[in-house]
């Protein structure tokens, strides 16, 4: 099973080939680099040769959720120089915490007590 993802970045080919091959990537994936139609920037493609079972997808380690997070932090990386981030999610959005959920809690009734 093959897994696709790609995002458009605003800058040149080669400065997007040089910084994406100088940073660290967490999952192992065949990239390509192609010019965006309209010179408008870079976009890069990026394809998993495996895709992740169920197992992956409840422990919140899904590969093509991972690498859709790092071509994300990237983005913003390259465009604007730092990755954003808020008071709730300090750490970054990351796939993975969407995964993540709390377990069911029963509604009180008004009145109950």
């Amino acid at each position: 099973m093959s897994l696709k993802a790609a995002i458009t970045v605003n800058r040149p080919r080669e400065e997007v080939e040089r910084l994406w091959s100088s940073s660290s990537h967490e999952v192992e994936a065949t990239t390509t680099f192609k010019d965006a139609p309209g010179d408008r920037g870079t976009e890069i493609h990026v394809q998993l040769d495996k895709g992740g079972g169920i197992l992956d997808k409840v422990t919140g380690a899904a590969p093509l959720a991972k690498v859709k997070d790092e071509l994300r932090r990237f983005k913003q990386q390259i465009e604007t120089g730092e990755i954003a981030r808020s008071d709730g999610t300090p750490e970054g959005e990351a796939a993975e915490r969407k995964f993540k959920q709390r377990p069911a809690q029963p509604v009180e009734e008004v009145g109950a007590r």
